[in-house]
């Protein structure tokens, strides 16, 4: 099957939500999960998000046949983080997030690995997405993940301040996490971000993913 043919049906199967499909199309063609990952980079786009959230029970189906097999995808995703790979793996951290989702036990020796991430600028964003996916499933370390977010709520970015918001708001839901009272400041953040969340892309002010954390 050609690359074209090959990215035109994981696309569809993306589209219906079919992970038993993409499952078996990985199976039998490999490069299909060089394709998810290369449907992953434009955040502002909804098909990017199912590639995401796609990924984790892909390699959960996998690893459940294979553990080593479920392995190599995951050290296909780290390495598509490196400089030697030619590119930057944009989405791999949040995709490494949704891998621990759905196999906590498995992979759950990712979790230091993903929160290294958070010292490069670029990745912040899916570092403390991944943290909210994680810890749905399972712990994370509340110090870690309290001083993580002390950081991103002043980060010069105001998409990694939602992103920090929304974390926030979700690890105050699961865990007793405290509400940095610098939260209140941003109350007066009226940069536009553009977030995925609850199974949506949303544009919000920086004070309104604030609101729901100081009225709490």
């Amino acid at each position: 099957m050609s690359y074209r043919e090959l990215k035109k049906r994981v696309k569809a199967l993306l589209l219906k939500g079919d992970v038993k499909g993409l499952s078996a199309l990985a199976e039998e063609y490999p490069r299909a999960i060089s394709v998810l990952i290369s449907l992953s980079y434009d955040k502002e786009s909804m098909l990017t998000w199912r590639a995401i959230e796609a990924i984790g029970p892909l390699v959960k189906e996998v690893t459940d046949k294979s553990a080593g097999a479920g392995r190599i995808i995951v050290q296909r995703l780290l390495w598509s983080i490196t400089e030697e790979s030619g590119g930057i793996g944009w989405s791999a951290i949040e995709m490494l997030g949704e891998v621990v989702r759905h196999c906590p036990d498995s992979y759950d020796d990712l979790i230091p690995i993903i929160i290294g991430f958070f010292d490069e600028e670029i990745f912040r964003e899916g570092v403390l997405y991944a943290l909210c996916r994680i810890s749905e499933r399972k712990p994370v370390p509340l110090d870690v993940a309290a001083g993580l977010l002390k950081r991103a709520l002043i980060d010069k970015d105001p998409k990694v301040r939602g992103r920090a918001l929304l974390t926030l708001q979700c690890l105050k839901r699961i865990m007793q996490v405290e509400v940095p009272g610098v939260v209140r400041e941003l109350i007066h953040d009226n940069s536009k971000v553009t977030v995925y969340c609850a199974g949506d892309l949303i544009e919000r002010t920086v004070r309104e993913l604030a609101e729901p954390l100081i009225a709490s």
